[in-house]
C-alpha cells in the first residue's frame, strides 16, 4: 500500500540522550521497515542552542509526536552523550539532514554533515556523535519492521 506520512506525523519514542520520531514501522502503520527521524542536541560540554535530541535505537515510546523537526518539542540544552548499540541481522542506512557531527565505530570516527549517508553493516558497534553548536538531525533506515527486536545498547564509553 502506499502512503505519504505527512510532516508532524509518527509515533515519539522515549530515547535516552535524543528525540526519535518513528513514522514508519510494523507499529506505525503496519510496514515492514522502520524509518526514524532522530535529532541529536549538542552534547554537555558544549556551547549549543536549546533543541531536541535524537538518535535511532531501541527502547520505549511515549505518545504522539509533535512536529517532528520543531525546536524544543524534545530535550532542551545539551545533554550527555549516548553509547555505542548494535543492529543484529540488519544494516542501517542514516541520511544527515541538518548539522555536523561524527559517525564513530570501534576504530573510526568520521566527520558527517548535511547530505552525506552513513552505512551501518549488521552487528556493528556505532554510534552517531553531535559536534556542532545546533542540533543534528537525521533519517534512519531500517529493513525490518520492529527496530527494537534486533538493537541491544552496548557497554563502552559514549567518547
Amino acid at each position: 500500500m502506499t502512503a505519504v506520512i505527512r510532516a508532524g506525523a509518527g509515533r515519539r519514542l522515549s530515547l535516552p540522550g535524543r528525540t526519535s520520531v518513528e513514522l514508519v514501522s510494523a507499529a506505525e502503520g503496519g510496514y515492514g521497515v522502520t524509518v526514524r527521524r532522530v535529532t541529536i542536541p549538542p552534547e554537555s560540554g558544549q556551547a549549543g542552542e536549546a533543541g531536541q535530541a535524537g538518535e535511532a535505537g531501541q527502547a520505549g515510546e511515549a505518545g504522539q509526536a509533535g512536529e517532528a523537526g520543531q525546536a524544543g518539542a524534545g530535550l532542551a540544552g545539551p545533554v550527555a552523550a549516548r553509547g555505542p548499540h548494535i543492529h543484529q541481522g540488519c544494516e542501517e542506512v542514516i541520511l544527515i539532514l541538518e548539522g555536523t557531527g561524527e559517525f564513530v565505530t570501534g576504530s573510526a570516527a568520521t566527520p558527517v554533515g548535511p547530505g552525506d549517508v552513513v552505512v551501518v553493516s549488521p552487528g556493528e558497534p556505532h554510534r552517531t556523535r553531535n559536534t556542532g553548536r545546533g542540533d543534528l538531525v537525521s533519517l534512519c533506515f531500517f529493513p525490518v519492521p520492529d527496530l527494537a527486536a534486533v538493537s541491544t545498547e552496548q557497554p563502552g564509553p559514549a567518547r
